[in-house]
């Protein structure tokens, strides 16, 4: 939770995403009665604004930082798969065990299936999310490539000069990869989503190990005693 006393000294100065990015200047502050922000106004330029919920805020000794929307969606469903799957598997195990009423157990199972299928629904949305996301910056990606190969071009041909073409290279190298760099987190998510919700919701019950069974005694070997012969 982020307070006003927080977030109050960051008013009138520049917000960045996670990557680095610029988003525009932090303008407005609403907080409730005890002093809690539950969100902020960020002016992208001089005529187009943006709230974003105080759950996206994150704050730095030395910043405040915007978590973009699909993270925080993305970390949600996390933690309540994982979350839903842990007590699904305590309850089977105190079950197995004898430790709870047959009607106990049957009543909280029968409760957290339902929340299993409904985030299951929500996490299957999300990766919907994900993947448009990854859709969209493959697509960013690709337009700088494109205005830097262009740049590039008109720079070789003595069309625009040096320090115009290393000003203008030196943005969309970076700003290309801070593009990539939310790919990679988006595809980490995404990967994420997935093996939570195939790995197994019962708990996995240990086999008993077998006895170990001595190998059968061989019989002895007959030992024949030659006697010499006396001359």
């Amino acid at each position: 939770m982020v307070t006003l006393d927080q977030v109050e000294k960051f008013l009138g100065q520049s917000v960045r995403d996670e990557y680095g990015r610029n988003l525009g200047k932090l303008i407005a502050v609403f907080a409730d009665v005890s002093g809690n922000v539950e969100a902020v106004e960020i002016a992208l330029n001089d005529y187009e604004l943006v709230k974003v919920e105080a759950g996206r805020l994150m704050r730095t000794p030395d910043a405040l930082v915007v978590l973009p929307e699909w993270k925080v969606a993305a970390i949600d469903v996390e933690n309540r798969l994982d979350r839903v799957k842990r007590r699904i598997r305590s309850l089977e195990e105190l079950n197995r065990k004898g430790m709870i009423p047959t009607h106990a157990y049957e009543e909280m199972r029968k409760r957290l299936e339902a929340e299993f299928k409904k985030i299951k629904e929500d996490s299957s949305k999300i990766r919907e999310v994900l993947k448009g996301k990854i859709s969209e910056l493959e697509d960013q990606i690709i337009r700088y490539e494109r205005a830097i190969a262009n740049v590039y071009v008109l720079y070789m041909s003595n069309e625009i000069s040096e320090q115009s073409y290393k000003a203008s290279m030196d943005f969309m190298r970076n700003a290309k990869s801070k593009c990539l760099d939310e790919k990679k987190d988006v595809e980490k998510h995404l990967d994420l989503l997935s093996k939570l919700e195939a790995e197994p919701v019962e708990p996995q019950v240990k086999a008993a190990p077998q006895p170990q069974i001595p190998a059968q005694a061989q019989p002895p070997i007959p030992v024949v005693v030659v006697e010499e012969s006396q001359h």
